[in-house]
């Protein structure tokens, strides 16, 4: 029972090569199966351009009639246009559906040249093989491989019982099995081969997802939930340019609680951790990865933001950190910050260490004036290499 029952999953789950179960996996897997299904297209065409054109030369120099040479010539037009098409196709199921066509009217031509010539030559019996053997070069689900199949083995055993009569009984016989053992190769490639393809989509899915967690942890103050120091000089360069690409504004600021050491000596140091975390909770609404908070260490955070109103914004979320405080701790703390806020130049580039530097001194110039205040800076310059 348990092995009829392993034998119907294996077989749903190689039915269709979009059906993964969880929706991220099957978003994930779409565009890489895509790429993949278009490049066996082109392999199929390419394989069948050259068979046939082969097919064609022999039948021109073993003078089996130029029916076959003129069909053959023909169904290489069709295979280089297949080639041609996939390249510049975009939806998975066109990319079957020029697979399907190609396999289909190859089928088709070879029908119709059988019952011209009114026997089974060696060669339509070799172009029926090697028609059918071609289907798993195209990574397809085990239904679409099997419809192409089907549809192929159907166009020729219709066509050979109702002129049954004109064709040797051996022959179509041979012809029978021939396409039957065919069939059952290329669909249990098939099947095989999507297993394999889904087994490695899962798990390079998995592996990504789990180095972008361990990525974020990396990145990541444990405390707070803000970037941490690395995460903002790796990556500050690429905000700047981003905000400066879309001619927006981009600001730099660096701040840090005032007395942080007499609320964890007054307080106890729970309550100047709820501190950093209120910290983190008032900045919640920056946009995404091209505005946020990163904790450099202790109490020292800096910022990334863009827009004319950055500036209102950073003194809006600071006067929120004690409304943040009081749903979470019970010590009776009015924290404080002092801040220097720098806009970052378009022409040149400053760089962490530059934009820090002068954020640093800006706030540093708002310690000096007693704390508890925002200190901003026009446009800073790029500093100047000395001669």
């Amino acid at each position: 029972m348990k092995t009829t029952a392993s034998t119907f999953n294996d077989l749903s789950g190689v039915w269709s090569c979009l059906d993964f179960g969880a929706p991220e996996l099957r978003d994930y897997a779409a565009p890489v199966i895509t790429d993949e299904t278009r490049r066996g297209v082109a392999l199929l065409s390419l394989v069948a351009l050259l068979f046939l054109a082969l097919a064609a030369a022999m039948s021109a120099v073993f003078a089996l009639g130029s029916a076959y040479t003129y069909t053959y010539s023909v169904l290489c037009l069709l295979a280089l246009h297949v080639y041609l098409s996939s390249a510049k196709v975009e939806q998975l199921r066109a990319l079957y559906l020029l697979a399907m066509l190609l396999l289909v009217v190859c089928g088709s031509s070879l029908v119709l040249l059988a019952q011209r010539s009114g026997h089974l030559h060696a060669m339509l019996l070799l172009s029926v093989a090697v028609l059918i053997m071609l289907v798993p070069v195209v990574p397809w689900g085990l239904r679409e491989a099997a419809l192409t199949t089907g549809a192929i083995y159907l166009m020729f055993t219709a066509s050979t019982y109702l002129s049954r009569l004109r064709f040797a009984a051996l022959d179509l016989w041979v012809l029978q099995c021939l396409m039957l053992v065919a069939a059952v190769i290329s669909l249990a490639l098939v099947a095989r081969a999507l297993g394999l393809r889904k087994h490695d989509l899962a798990l390079r899915f998995h592996l990504e997802q789990a180095q972008r967690e361990l990525t974020e942890l990396v990145n990541r103050d444990h405390l707070t939930g803000a970037w941490n120091r690395r995460h903002i000089e790796r990556d500050f360069d690429r905000v700047v340019a981003h905000h400066h690409g879309a001619g927006i504004p981009c600001w730099f600021g660096l701040f840090d609680i005032d007395r942080f050491k007499a609320i964890n000596d007054t307080f106890g140091h729970g309550c100047g951790d709820e501190v950093l975390r209120a910290v983190q909770v008032a900045f919640g609404g920056l946009a995404g990865d091209v505005e946020y908070l990163a904790r450099l260490g202790g109490d020292e955070f800096a910022l990334l933001l863009c827009g004319r109103d950055a500036p209102a914004r950073v003194e809006a979320a600071l006067a929120s950190i004690a409304g943040k405080m009081a749903c979470t701790v019970s010590c009776s703390v009015q924290p404080t910050v002092s801040l220097g806020l720098v806009q970052l130049p378009r022409e040149g580039s400053l760089g962490f260490d530059g934009a820090y530097k002068l954020a640093d001194e800006l706030l540093y110039a708002a310690k000096r004036a007693g704390g508890n205040a925002v200190h901003v800076s026009a446009p800073a310059e790029p500093e100047k290499a000395v001669a």
